[in-house]
């Protein structure tokens, strides 16, 4: 008997799933961009700048376009979670980039953190320590645009855009934990299961030992063996069993060999 969910079925499922959420997620990420480049096209005054944030644009969505095939292509999970990594480090860049380059009184940018904040915890689905990372890289950025490129931004909207932000990163971790911690479990589940297989196999191996037709002499009583020699019975089944012998006689023999006895 044989289990079919392997080690190796669960991570070919695993790593099926992870790409397939990792490509959805990506393509839709590639939406706000062609909505930016409306706002732009009418928020930026300055033709230099509007340029540079077109150019800039132009890029992102190169390397997203990249990383769309590269996902498709991914064959390991250790190969996609480097590559989430780093698309993650690119959407922080290039939203601080965008975000300075944009007039001081345009905060519509800082919304996109809260989804990005969410983004990198619960639907890119890599290590917690990359994801912490790439969090605490975009908490960084926000931070830096409210309290430097948007001084003019009133306190109460500072704050409550700082509050959001991170209630959006604590309920990523949070389910983030949840789905490494249901991974874990699962992973010791598949273990004990892989463990009372090979029991089971092993029993049943021993049970089929001396299933079948056994040639034996009918004078010496000594056992044909797989191999054509010829044992003692008793050395036949002790070697394939976890039986042993122990010396006795019975009454029959008794009586036709000891009589004085019998």
């Amino acid at each position: 008997m044989e289990s079919a969910t392997t080690p190796q079925t669960v991570a070919k499922l695993r790593l099926e799933s992870e790409r397939r959420l990792a490509v959805t997620i990506t393509s839709l990420m590639l939406v706000p961009g062609v909505v930016f480049a409306y706002v732009d096209a009418n928020v930026v005054v300055d033709p230099l700048k509007l340029h540079l944030i077109e150019g800039l644009r132009a890029v992102q969505l190169s390397l997203w376009i990249v990383g769309l095939v590269l996902i498709r292509r991914a064959r390991s999970r250790e190969t996609l979670r480097r590559l989430l990594f780093g698309l993650a480090l690119t959407v922080v860049f290039f939203l601080v980039t965008h975000a300075w380059l944009r007039p001081a009184d345009n905060w519509m940018p800082l919304r996109t953190f809260v989804m990005v904040s969410i983004a990198t915890f619960v639907v890119y689905p890599y290590q917690f320590r990359n994801q912490l990372i790439a969090w605490l890289a975009l908490l960084v950025a926000a931070a830096s645009l409210m309290w430097g490129h948007y001084a003019a931004m009133p306190s109460v909207d500072r704050v409550a855009a700082a509050l959001n932000i991170l209630i959006a990163g604590a309920l990523g971790m949070a389910v983030a934990r949840n789905r490494l911690k249901l991974e874990r479990d699962l992973d010791e589940a598949l273990e004990r299961e892989r463990q009372a297989v090979e029991d089971r196999q092993r029993t049943a191996a021993a049970l089929r030992t001396l299933e079948g037709i056994i040639p034996i002499c009918m004078y010496c009583r000594e056992v044909r063996t797989e191999a054509g020699a010829w044992e003692k019975l008793d050395d036949y089944v002790r070697s394939r069993t976890d039986a042993d012998f122990s010396h006795g006689i019975c009454p029959v023999c008794l009586s036709r060999n000891f009589p004085e006895r019998a």
